[in-house]
């Protein structure tokens, strides 16, 4: 019975992990879906006081 589980978990895990291509910044994939619908590309993000401008711990694998 563990084995058919570890198996199963296994397999699942395994299948999770496959990726279409290489991440792309949140930005770029805006101005691609604009591009693409022939709408003018969004404004880059201002920094104010709801959006500081900080950076999040990940965002070094999207660049």
């Amino acid at each position: 019975m563990n084995r058919i589980l570890i198996i199963l978990l296994a397999a699942f895990v395994l299948a999770s992990c496959g990726r279409a291509g290489p991440p792309v910044k949140p930005s770029v994939a805006a101005a691609d879906a604009a591009k693409a619908n022939g709408e003018p590309a969004p404004e880059a993000p201002v920094a104010n006081a709801q959006n500081p401008g900080k950076r999040f711990v990940l965002d070094g694998l999207l660049e």
